[in-house]
């Protein structure tokens, strides 16, 4: 009887999974993760592979960013994979049953929407969550903190990211 209770807890766990570049992750992104982690039983961040982009940070430094950070946040049902493809293959891989979508500005709501209903049509039983930031992150942008790093305002990045993520780009950046 145990086995079978253990085996329903297991079929019954709610997880979820947040896609994105993390490039680097910011103090927004980490707003998302905690309520996620708060609302699912697992989060998993999907660190998408993209051939398309050229990132700041190499995909083992931004999966060491999001790896430190969740140990320092102590956040125990989050874990971070790398993965390339559809975040509907992730989600079905991963046995998820929603996919998370940090929103910050109405702007990006129409485009999330549409990238929604097509992850909707190919994956019925999936839902996207869309969650914004706290209202003190939400003008943050990776690509903010890009250009930032980019012009050396370093000093400034303490408004954006984490501290485990900040002494992280300060490492990468300096050597």
């Amino acid at each position: 009887m145990a086995d079978v209770k253990a085996a329903r807890e297991v079929a019954m766990k709610r997880v979820a999974v947040y896609p994105g570049t993390f490039d680097p992750i910011t103090l927004g992104h980490f707003d998302v993760i905690k309520a996620s982690a708060a609302i699912f039983d697992e989060v998993v961040i999907g660190l998408l592979r993209n051939p398309h982009k050229k990132p700041m940070f190499s995909e083992e430094e931004r999966l060491e960013m999001i790896r430190e950070l969740i140990k320092e946040s102590g956040l125990s049902n989050v874990r971070p994979i790398v993965f390339q493809g559809l975040t509907i293959e992730l989600v079905r891989q991963e046995n998820a049953v929603a996919i998370i979508r940090g929103l910050r500005l109405m702007t990006e709501y129409e485009a999330e929407l549409n990238i929604s209903f097509n992850n909707r049509v190919l994956g019925r039983n999936v839902y996207t969550i869309f969650i914004a930031p706290r209202q003190e992150h939400i003008h943050i942008s990776s690509s903010v903190v890009r250009e930032l790093i980019e012009f050396r305002h370093l000093d400034e990045l303490a408004q954006y990211l984490p501290p485990s993520v900040l002494e992280s780009v300060r490492r990468i950046i300096i050597s």
